[in-house]
């Protein structure tokens, strides 16, 4: 047997200036791009052979620019018809937060599935790995035998999910059965930072989705939390139940509803995670506090989510402070494209002056700094390949006890082992700061004090304020929702 695999991640936030284009993708073919995808053993122990098409890895951004999107597209309906004979199913990455540029429709995600069925027809079996934070529709569902996304937020289990669909979907083509997912949107919009796995109410729900996954009569569920960084009419969470057999169908359409019913119970109950606070009294907490290292997310400008890494917001902040209570501040980092050239020339140890910012808004507003380069290397080893944009340039400032890395891509610091890749060591500083919105697992295992500043910016996490025209209304918790349910249904 044989089957098809592909990879595409895009995280569209319209929000931000920069555009996602083909520059800004790591892309991987052939013999890489199926070691990308975590899956090859699973499927060769199965004497199935893999298929690549392409493994196309962009980070959290803005909108995909039209030629980067049909560029992937099209290499995947390439491959796809240059082997339509001989596969007998297609295995995806499709992210799900999308967004392109001129596209009908919008999603990436959803034009790559309605291009595959009009060459494959309806039946051919599709299964679908998905990141939580992606938006669906019944037309999407439609498309697929097979969809399952990561539990976690923050994404603890990403290989664990493709593996664990690799194996279902090898057990379904060895048995030859058809399937037919059953999917019921939940009229709920929530913020990443409200929906972390390891707080309720997604402690609840994840723990309930494993129940039902114990039920042999059950192959898969999901909760998908969504995607709000655009406006559109797919946003929203949703549920699907995969049953493992056609004849079980009815029973998942009885447990998709109760699902629906036990998350749209605990819509109240979303809530920020860890410890935030405004602006200038997140500063002055972490400032204040006496163990080290102690982390700030600048959580309107998370890279993690699409923002762009413009805002220099917080590094203002630090310049202002009248006493640092001897404390050492890194900033990791801020993006100035129009610095990063500059500064790609420079060595370490030379001395700079500048004005870094973009200049483009009040969060990115131009301030004038002196110091000197301390250290060179890459914000992650994605990027030892691609230096000319991965690059991650430390200055010491004059006067201040602040480090800034500069970057030319919106890439977030979220592991350790990106600083080690950028040369910084991280233990010398007592106060982190950097883009993201709730933290990561790396650093909450090292820190003694993470907070979450609510910053303005493209990530702004006070998403009551955010307006959307395209979607289905009423949506919590922009509508009230007059909804009762059986309390049986909330507490099973």
């Amino acid at each position: 047997m044989k089957v098809l695999a592909g990879h595409f991640n895009s995280e569209s936030n319209e929000h931000a200036y920069q555009k996602m284009g083909f520059e800004n993708f790591i892309f991987k073919y052939g013999e890489d791009s199926i070691d990308a995808m975590g899956i090859r053993d699973i499927f060769e122990n199965n004497n199935i052979e893999i298929i690549p098409s392409i493994y196309a890895n962009g980070h959290p951004g803005g909108l995909v620019t039209k030629d980067a999107f049909d560029f992937i597209l099209t290499r995947i309906l390439h491959t796809l018809k240059k082997n339509l004979s001989e596969i007998d199913g297609i295995f995806l990455y499709l992210h799900g937060a999308s967004k392109v540029e001129d596209l009908e429709g919008d999603s990436g995600e959803h034009k790559i599935l309605e291009e595959i069925r009009k060459i494959t027809g309806p039946y051919l079996p599709i299964a679908v790995v998905m990141d939580p934070h992606g938006n669906l529709s019944e037309q999407f569902i439609a498309n697929t035998t097979i969809v399952r996304c990561y539990r976690h937020s923050p994404h603890t289990d990403i290989l664990e999910t493709h593996r664990k669909v690799a194996k279902l979907f090898v057990d379904l083509l060895k048995n030859k059965r058809y399937l037919t997912p059953v999917y019921r949107k939940v009229p709920i919009i929530i913020g990443g930072e409200k929906s972390v796995s390891t707080d309720e109410p997604m402690v609840s729900i994840n723990k309930y989705l494993d129940e039902v996954e114990k039920d042999e009569r059950i192959l898969s569920a999901s909760f998908h939390i969504g995607y709000l960084r655009h406006d559109g009419d797919k946003l929203g969470c949703s549920v699907v139940v995969v049953p493992c057999d056609e004849k079980h169908k009815e029973y998942a359409n009885e447990t998709a509803d109760k699902i629906y019913d036990f998350v749209l119970a605990r819509r109240y109950q979303f809530h920020y995670h860890g410890i935030v606070d405004e602006p200038d009294k997140a500063l002055e907490r972490a400032i204040n506090h006496q163990g080290r290292p102690v982390f700030l997310t600048d959580s309107g400008d998370n890279c993690g989510a699409g923002a762009d890494g413009y805002s220099n917001y917080v590094l203002r902040q630090c310049l202002d402070l009248k006493d640092y209570n001897n404390k050492t501040i890194l900033i990791a980092g801020i993006v100035d494209q129009q610095i990063y050239p500059v500064l790609l020339k420079k060595d370490v140890g030379e001395k700079v002056e500048l004005d870094l910012g973009m200049g483009l808004d009040k969060q990115s507003t131009k301030v004038h700094i002196k110091g000197t380069v301390i250290s060179r290397g890459v914000v992650g080893k994605d990027y030892i390949k691609r230096p000319d944009i991965g690059s991650a340039i430390t200055i010491k400032l004059d006067n201040y006890p602040i480090s800034v890395i500069v970057l030319g891509e919106s890439v977030s610091y979220t592991e350790l082992e990106q600083f080690k890749y950028s040369n910084v060591d991280i233990l010398q500083y007592d106060v982190i700061v950097v883009k993201q919105g709730y933290i990561s697992p790396d650093f909450q295992a090292i820190s003694p004090f993470c907070i979450m500043s609510l910053t303005d910016g493209p990530t702004n996490q006070r998403t009551e304020k955010l307006v959307f025209k395209r979607i289905k209304r009423p949506m919590f918790p922009y509508d009230n929702i007059d909804y009762r349910i059986e309390e049986s249904n909330v507490n099973s």
